[in-house]
C-alpha cells in the first residue's frame, strides 16, 4: 500500500508574493502617477484661480488661526442710540464707556441705507421666484396614456 505524499504548503510562494508586494509599494511613488497620467488613467492639478492665488498667504506653511478683522462702526445718525442699561447680573460689572467713532473710521448711514435697500430688493425678487415656482409646481399631473384598441 502506498504512502501519499504530503502536500507541499503554499507557504513560501505567499511569503515571496508578500515580499514582492511590499517591494512594488515601495517604489509606488511619483513614478506610477506618471504612468497613469501617460496612461490617460490619472488626472493632473489645475493651476489655480487667480482670485484663489489672491488670497493665498505668502508663506502656506504658516496659517494664523483667530485672526480678528477690524469692524467699521455705522456712524451716529441724528439721534443716539440709547443708552446701554445692564440689568440682573451685568449689572454688577461696569463696562468702559466706547470711544467716538473717528469721521473716517465709520461706516455712513446712507451706504448702510443703500446695502438695506439691495437686500430688501434681493428678497422680494427671492420671495417672487418662490411664488412663480409653487405655482408652477401646481400643476396637475398629466392624464396617464390612452392605449389604441384594436
Amino acid at each position: 500500500m502506498p504512502f501519499d505524499q504530503p502536500t507541499k504548503k503554499p507557504f513560501p510562494l505567499l511569503l515571496l508574493l508578500a515580499t514582492l508586494g511590499t517591494a512594488a509599494a515601495g517604489c509606488a511613488g511619483e513614478t506610477s502617477k506618471v504612468v497613469a497620467e501617460a496612461a490617460g488613467m490619472a488626472t493632473t492639478a489645475q493651476e489655480a484661480k487667480p482670485f484663489v492665488q489672491e488670497t493665498r498667504p505668502a508663506n502656506p506653511d504658516y496659517m494664523p488661526i483667530g485672526r480678528t478683522f477690524p469692524v467699521e462702526p455705522l456712524c451716529q445718525g441724528e439721534t443716539a442710540p440709547p443708552p446701554y442699561v445692564p440689568g440682573g447680573q451685568a449689572a454688577h460689572f461696569s463696562f468702559p464707556p466706547t470711544p467716538a467713532a473717528k469721521p473716517g473710521e465709520c461706516k455712513p448711514r446712507a451706504a448702510f441705507k443703500k446695502i438695506e435697500a439691495e437686500l430688501d430688493a434681493k428678497r422680494a425678487a427671492n420671495e417672487a421666484a418662490g411664488t412663480q415656482a409653487k405655482s408652477l409646481g401646481a400643476t396637475p399631473p398629466p392624464k396617464p396614456a390612452q392605449l389604441p384598441t384594436n
